[in-house]
């Protein structure tokens, strides 16, 4: 049995400088490490990169990736669909003794969107990593849009955003 108080998330090394730089300490846009690589592994996801590596930092705790039911989830969802002929939760990668490699599922797609966001960094366009991010964002967005187009079709998607407000 894998105990969640022993498990640890790895920093990728090669990235040490970058992470820094991307929490407010620096003048980033998040708060703590952890948040930077949640970000950078759902950049990660959204882009189809998966990058494993060898050498890291110190690791960061299981447990404050865990403490959100959202974040555990994700980790979980990325594993189910990395290894989706093996999903099962007795024996597949949801069974307990295997989250281990959910994590490392999920580091490797942090690792892969660090690349993306120092890529981003190196191109000029943008030279602060605030910047950056809410460039990756607004791209998103923008993809995320269109896709709700495509599928919707042009007069169901002009309703717009839905004003929670009211």
């Amino acid at each position: 049995m894998v105990l969640n108080a022993d498990l640890r998330v790895r920093r990728p090394q090669e990235h040490e400088e970058l992470i820094g730089r991307l929490t407010t300490k620096e003048g980033g846009p998040f708060p703590n490490y952890w948040q930077v690589l949640v970000f950078a592994a759902a950049l990660g996801w959204a882009r189809g990169r998966r990058e494993p590596f060898d050498k890291h930092e110190s690791p960061i705790r299981y447990g404050l990736f865990n403490n959100s039911a959202i974040v555990s989830a994700t980790i979980d969802s990325m594993a189910v669909l990395h290894y989706s002929d093996d999903a099962g939760i007795d024996a597949g990668i949801m069974a307990e003794e295997r989250l281990p490699e959910r994590i490392r599922v999920f580091e490797e797609y942090a690792n892969g969107g660090l690349l993306i966001i120092q890529g981003e960094l190196n191109s000029g366009v943008a030279v602060r990593p605030t910047d950056v991010i809410l460039n990756l964002c607004r791209r998103g967005m923008t993809q995320a849009e269109s896709r709700v187009q495509d599928i919707l079709g042009p007069r169901l998607s002009d309703f717009g955003t839905p004003d929670f407000e009211s």
